[in-house]
């Protein structure tokens, strides 16, 4: 999974969804790998599992979800 120079990400499936790591996942939410892997875990974040285990994230939903936390609609994730 790489960033593009326009700081968005490149990752695509086959059918064409986008979706972040879990390094671009923490640091859109500001907080540890470890965190995202925690709330991965618990279903706070929706969340695929590559073949290799890696966790991979819906970009747009993810997004969404760190909007309302930043705008104060969830209360701590952690």
């Amino acid at each position: 999974m790489t960033e593009r120079d326009d700081g968005k990400d490149s990752s695509e499936n086959p059918g064409g969804a986008r979706f972040l790591s879990r390094r671009e996942v923490s640091r859109l939410f500001g907080v540890s790998a470890s965190t995202v892997t925690r709330w991965a875990r618990l279903g706070v974040l929706k969340a695929a599992r590559t073949p290799g285990g890696h966790y991979r994230f819906p970009a747009d939903e993810t997004r969404r979800a760190a909007d309302r936390a930043f705008a104060g609609e969830l209360s701590r994730l952690d």
